[in-house]
């Protein structure tokens, strides 16, 4: 295998662990904000975009 092929490979398996860390943490993040509120006695309102990149929730 050459060098720049080695390269991209690795490049792309950086790219995509970090991705994954990415959701995993995002959806870790927004899991713990839902059960904060329900911990509180209140009921979760929760806002989400495509994929549940970008959310806000608010107690209510």
């Amino acid at each position: 295998m050459k060098v720049k092929n080695k390269n991209l490979i690795m490049v792309s398996v950086i790219i995509f662990s970090f991705i994954v860390i990415s959701i995993v943490a995002n959806y870790n993040s927004l899991e713990n904000a839902k059960d904060s509120c329900v911990e509180n006695n209140k009921t979760p309102s929760i806002e989400q975009d495509f994929l549940a990149i970008n959310w806000a929730v608010s107690c209510e």
